[in-house]
């Protein structure tokens, strides 16, 4: 008999022991690129290259950052050169709630746009928090510090609200989804928005297929300068 309980007690140390060697992976990142070159009537050339990462050691914190840069040529003629980048860090309040600080970085081209710079603070909440599907609202407050190569610097205080959506629509298929609002707090109608959805589907091991498209609008910009436009593209991403 007490052999038997030896040889189980046995059993169930050496599972603890073989849990705390293998940890859970609180790191998951990804590399990103997409090339298109074609040639006939018109010869266009188009590149984007992307960074993502998540910090998630399920003890109710969560970091995640993001870069992404957009560049397309037709004919030698530029069309399209952006890049942004965010950092986001998240600190769970409640089942739903929570509270995040997030500094974001804009350059865009052809709205005249050097950088533009913002700390946001803020609140959200899950709408809806499951395995497959969440929904999460967000607004917070801070600054915005912008350089326009036309206009000149201007620093301001910014409120910013924000919706995102992620649905893990099989085991390799993910849908994600995000629209937010930029606005200066001494003018309202200097306002920037941003909406982008992407569906990623997995390929090997550790590589995945992303199609994206995201838009941009600045409401204020210059008479010759759009204030919206939209990108379509896919990438390759490397997971680690």
């Amino acid at each position: 008999m007490n052999k038997a309980v030896m040889i189980v007690l046995a059993i169930f140390t050496a599972r603890s022991m073989c849990a705390q060697a293998a940890p859970t992976k609180t790191w998951n990142s990804s590399l990103g690129a997409g090339l298109a070159i074609t040639s006939g009537n018109s010869d266009t050339q188009s590149i984007n290259l992307s960074f993502g990462t998540v910090w998630d050691p399920k003890t109710g914190r969560l970091f995640k950052a993001d870069a992404l840069y957009l560049r397309g040529e037709s004919n030698d003629e530029l069309l399209v050169d952006k890049a942004n980048a965010s950092g986001r860090y998240e600190r769970t309040l409640s089942e739903r709630a929570f509270w995040f600080g997030e500094l974001s970085y804009l350059r865009d081209h052809f709205k005249a746009i050097t950088y533009l710079i913002s700390p946001i603070a803020g609140a959200g909440y899950h709408v809806i928090k499951t395995d497959a599907r969440k929904l999460s609202l967000d607004a917070g407050v801070g600054a915005v510090v912008e350089s326009n190569r036309e206009i000149g610097s201007d620093t301001s205080a910014a409120v910013k609200a924000g919706e995102s959506f992620e649905w893990a629509i099989s085991p390799t298929s993910k849908l994600t989804q995000r629209v937010n609002g930029l606005w200066k707090a001494d003018d309202f109608d200097d306002a920037f928005y941003h909406f982008d959805i992407g569906l990623t589907t997995t390929v090997a091991a550790r590589a995945e297929l992303k199609l994206s498209y995201l838009y941009d609008y600045k409401n204020r910009t210059l008479p010759t300068v759009e204030k919206g436009d939209s990108a379509l593209f896919a990438a390759l991403l490397y997971k680690f």
